[in-house]
């Protein structure tokens, strides 16, 4: 029986390498203090996709950086503080070809006394990024703060449970915790044998894949569910999917926890601003669901999106996204991203105290 297991598993790997490769994307995250995922301090861990190979190297803080950030903001320096998903962390890119780099380099370049801190986790939603602010990002005590926006933001919101709208479509904390399946992943990562086949089995890691998706999907579908069948529940149950306002619920509740965010940093005398990332529908064409939103609140909470950027660039030889991987940003896509948001922030104005006068 040993050996046939043995047999069939070498076998599968075999198959799965030579027939349909998948890519090798490990998250290292683990809870962090404040109930949500961080990613694990000083790990360093490889992605492999047919496409690319990069390390991401982890710093004390949980942030994808080469050096250490302290919470002490230096006398006459401003600060950037970005919160986002993978696309912000830069899964799929070294470090020099990431956002946040880019970014760095544009205001050094410019001459503005300003760092970018990067706490971006991957499988962040709004909900999360919200609680990473209040708990860790104000610690950096920002100048800026940088809310990434993308379409998976709608279910992740409802799907972590963090927060929820009472019948008068006021936001309410609504659980202290989303830690979804962080206790047995630490307790794996304790393993040289696991960690090894994170990054580098590509039979197990279609099968953690395709499991974590199902998950995740079972996990709206129940919360919808229990909305539906349970109108007479508790406030605190009570999940509508239509609220009054006719707005899908997700809506809602997303429109609610970015204004949140908003008044959060306005409260801590930092600026504020939603950057959205497209979706990718082809190599020419993008969509972008910043449109849902009513008009008036994306000018309230000045959210910018690239796709003008994005489509003017586009060309059928070349990739904006990867597409062998999990579709994040390519160099080329970081780029323009970067480009994109340098030019929008410029007109705000918000940098002109920190220009380095010579």
């Amino acid at each position: 029986m040993f050996f046939i297991v043995a047999y069939s598993l070498i076998f599968a790997e075999i198959f799965v390498r030579v027939f349909h490769p998948v890519p090798l994307m490990p998250r290292y995250v683990t809870g962090a203090p404040y109930g949500i995922r961080m990613n694990i301090p000083h790990s360093q861990y490889w992605q492999t996709t047919p496409e690319t190979r990069v390390q991401l190297r982890i710093n004390s803080h949980g942030i994808r950086s080469d050096r250490e950030i302290s919470y002490q903001k230096p006398e006459n320096q401003c600060r950037i503080l970005l919160l986002g998903d993978s696309y912000l962390v830069g899964y799929e890119v070294d470090i020099q070809e990431s956002f946040a780099y880019l970014l760095e380099q544009k205001l050094k370049q410019a001459n503005y006394a300003c760092e970018v801190v990067n706490l971006a986790v991957s499988g962040f939603g709004t909900a999360e990024m919200l609680v990473a602010l209040e708990q860790e990002g104000l610690k950096y005590q920002p100048d800026i703060v940088i809310m990434q926006w993308h379409s998976t933001d709608w279910d992740d919101n409802v799907r972590a449970g963090l927060y929820k709208l009472d019948k008068n479509q006021q936001l309410v904390r609504l659980a202290t915790t989303y830690l979804p399946a962080i206790k047995i992943s630490d307790w794996l990562n304790q393993f040289s044998v696991y960690r090894w086949l994170i990054e580098n089995s590509h039979f197990y890691s279609a099968i953690r894949e395709t499991v974590a998706e199902n998950i995740k999907t079972l996990l709206v579908t129940l919360r919808q569910t229990k909305a539906k069948k349970t109108p007479e529940t508790t406030e605190a149950d009570n999940l509508p999917t239509v609220p009054t306002d006719k707005k899908p619920y997700p809506q809602l509740l997303s429109e609610k926890l970015l204004q949140a965010a908003q008044q959060v940093s306005q409260d801590h005398h930092a600026q504020f601003a939603v950057l959205e990332i497209p979706d990718r529908r082809s190599r020419v064409l993008f969509r972008s669901h910043l449109a849902k939103f009513d008009p008036q609140l994306q000018t309230q909470l000045s959210m910018w999106s690239p796709i003008a950027t994005f489509t003017q660039a586009a060309d059928p030889a070349q990739k904006l996204y990867f597409e062998k991987g999990h579709f994040h940003l390519t160099p080329l896509g970081n780029q323009l991203l970067t480009e994109y948001f340098w030019s929008e922030l410029q007109k705000t104005g918000w940098l002109e105290k920190f220009k380095i006068s010579h």
